[in-house]
């Protein structure tokens, strides 16, 4: 592989398109151009590049193993190029102040009510929101990528890099589908017997644990058919009969599925606690501004 020459932005997003598209002509349509212009711009990333991206012949195409590895470092690099340009936008708007947060989807009824509270108060600050799920928060949290975490209590390391403050303790839920709703009894987990789970991986540690005991300590092993590591997806498998699944109950609030209906589960072993967590020697001085809501000082 030679030297990598420039990259240019329409090159990425052109390559971005027919990685999706596998249709040169369907990319050329998209971006209101001709065939022969979409190909040439292909050609010329890969020569700057010094590998080919794509196989293409009359009748197909697909990405080459180079392509493969390359969509997501291309995904990266436009997604870096559009933050850049909308945080200076934002700057030369006035808001020069800057938070990024992370929150699970389980915590999204705190983050708004925290989110419209300081946005009340200071509205030239530019708070930016990643959205992550289980092994995914603890990896920003280890990383110190974000100010601030929305997370539950197990995915904050038990050192003293990391402060935060409950904000709430709830108890885990078996979410299931509405047509069997009225044949689960949990004073009974028999009854859970000859359904399937849905579950977050093995890697999700702490959580699978949490639901390896719960249902232990209640005499099932559950028979779990499949594994994601969203809890949209989750939903969605139970929303579609696939399985039942053991979750927050909060994710009832920023998930609305027509066929899922939550039952919470009795017993400490089912406890789950909510949290807001920086590291740390937290310099910024927005940040500091949003631990200071009145929302948060009420929990503290």
């Amino acid at each position: 592989m030679k030297g990598v020459g420039q990259l240019d932005t329409l090159q990425l997003k052109l390559f971005m398109s027919v990685s999706q598209t596998l249709n040169f002509t369907k990319t050329a349509g998209e971006f209101f151009m001709t065939q022969p212009t979409v190909s040439n711009y292909i050609k010329s990333l890969e020569n700057n590049l010094g590998v080919k991206l794509l196989n293409r012949d009359s009748h197909s195409v697909s990405l080459t193993a180079e392509g493969e590895e390359f969509v997501g470092y291309a995904s990266q690099l436009l997604t870096i190029q559009m933050e850049a340009e909308n945080r200076l936008r934002n700057i030369a708007e006035g808001r020069r102040g800057y938070i990024r947060i992370a929150m699970l989807s389980s915590t999204a009824e705190m983050f708004s009510e925290c989110l419209s509270e300081f946005s009340r108060e200071q509205p030239d600050v530019q708070v930016d929101v990643g959205i992550k799920e289980g092994t995914e928060m603890m990896r920003a949290i280890s990383q110190n990528a974000y100010d601030i975490y929305f997370a539950n209590r197990y995915m904050i390391p038990d050192n003293d890099s990391v402060e935060y403050i409950v904000t709430g303790t709830s108890h885990l839920s078996l979410f299931v589908h509405r047509d069997i709703a009225d044949k689960i009894d949990l004073y009974d987990w028999s009854t859970l017997n000859g359904h399937h789970f849905v579950s977050v991986p093995e890697t999700d540690f702490a959580l699978s644990g949490q639901i390896k005991t719960i249902c232990a300590n209640r005499g099932i092993v559950p028979d779990i058919i499949n594994y994601y590591n969203r809890a949209d997806t989750l939903l969605m498998a139970v929303n579609t009969g696939i399985g039942m699944a053991i979750l927050p109950p909060a994710l009832t609030y920023y998930y609305n599925f027509p066929n899922v209906v939550s039952i919470p589960i009795d017993g400490d072993d089912a406890v789950i606690n909510s949290t807001v967590a920086w590291n740390k020697g937290l310099g910024n001085p927005d940040a500091l501004k949003f631990l200071q809501l009145e929302a948060l000082k009420k929990l503290q």
